[in-house]
């Protein structure tokens, strides 16, 4: 399971803590792939879609030939590569991550292509889903800024390479 924390500025910090057990993750290129890995590694459901089906199963591909070098160097047990393995589905399209608590998207810089995928997320997932996304140049505001409820947004940064660089 993932957890976010957030913090309410206008009643000063608390620590408002969610759990996530189903994430989507849009976008199969290198970062879009290292999220979907740590996010299968920590326990969740992880959905990838991407605009370009082969890119989905080549990110599959590569988590799982990732996965099975680290257990045979003994970085990870038989048992959890296996696990994590189940965790990691692929998404025919958007509308298949209607059941997710979590969408991290990690696709290419243009507002206009980052604003177009949320508003089609948005019509299909839950109103409590949190959108998240994992631009490293755009305003968060300005991406969500064409949402009926542009609230729910966040930013989260990863870094490259995914599973080497801590949170």
């Amino acid at each position: 399971m993932i957890v976010a924390f957030r913090c309410d500025a206008t009643q000063g910090q608390r620590d408002m803590s969610q759990v996530f057990q189903r994430v989507g993750v849009i976008g199969a290129g290198a970062m879009g792939r290292g999220i979907a890995q740590m996010v299968a590694q920590a326990g969740c459901q992880v959905s990838i879609y991407d605009s370009a089906p082969a890119a989905c199963e080549a990110a599959r591909q590569g988590i799982l030939a990732q996965w099975s070098r680290m257990s045979s160097k003994g970085k990870c047990s038989a048992d959890q590569e296996q696990a994590w393995g189940q965790n990691l589905s692929i998404a025919a399209s958007i509308n298949d991550m209607a059941g997710c608590d979590l969408i991290i998207e990690a696709i290419v810089e243009r507002l206009d292509v980052k604003r177009e995928v949320f508003a089609q997320v948005e019509q299909c997932v839950s109103a409590d889903c949190v959108l998240a996304t994992n631009t490293s140049s755009l305003s968060v505001t300005a991406i969500a800024a064409t949402l009926k409820h542009p609230e729910r947004v966040a930013g989260y940064h990863f870094f490259n390479p995914v599973p080497l660089m801590r949170l």
